[in-house]
Parts: structure tokens; C-alpha cells; sequence
């Protein structure tokens, strides 16, 4: 799971800079299938990323 989080994390800032409907779309995949695993390394640091971008878009 952490080579999984930090590449979403990449692909998190990919999705910024881009504003890719595709990106986005995986990284909510991404964002669900840690749902279960929140605890693993780098999977809440990734979610705190999504979720700036998503909810709070500068």
C-alpha cells in the first residue's frame, strides 16, 4: 500500500495542474479501495491531498 499512496499522491498533483475528468475519476477509485486501509503508511496523506483538491480547490 505506501508505493500505491505515493504514487496517488503524485497523481493527486497531476490532477491539480491538469484538472483531468480521468485522473479524478481513478483517484476516487484509488480514494475507495483505501478506504478500508487508512491506517497504512502514506494512505491518510494521500487522502488529505484528494480531499484539499476536491473539496477545497485553490
Amino acid at each position: 500500500m505506501p508505493l500505491a499512496a505515493r504514487i496517488g499522491a503524485q497523481a493527486v498533483g497531476i490532477a491539480a495542474e491538469t484538472g483531468s475528468a480521468r485522473i479524478f475519476e481513478q483517484l476516487d477509485r484509488l480514494d475507495q479501495a483505501f478506504a478500508l486501509v487508512s491506517s497504512e503508511d502514506g494512505v491518510a496523506e494521500f487522502r488529505a491531498s484528494l480531499d484539499r483538491i476536491v473539496l477545497h480547490p485553490a
